[in-house]
């Protein structure tokens, strides 16, 4: 039971750690890509404002 519990302490240790790796490189490459990230997301939100924009004269036709 006891080779069980350290094991299973060691799983966690190891998630926690790759977890904190994974969230420290995700923000650095958001901040060194920071002008690239502001382009998507202008991108997508230009995307969904023109879908929603098909959508409503879509349904405004069917009246």
């Amino acid at each position: 039971m006891s080779e069980k519990k350290s094991a299973n302490t060691y799983n966690k240790f190891l998630y926690v750690l790759s977890g904190a790796l994974m969230l420290v490189v995700g923000v650095t490459l958001v901040l060194l890509w920071w002008p690239d990230v502001v382009s998507i997301f202008r991108g997508v939100f230009g995307t969904v404002l023109a879908i929603a924009g098909l959508a409503v004269l879509y349904f405004q036709g069917k009246k």
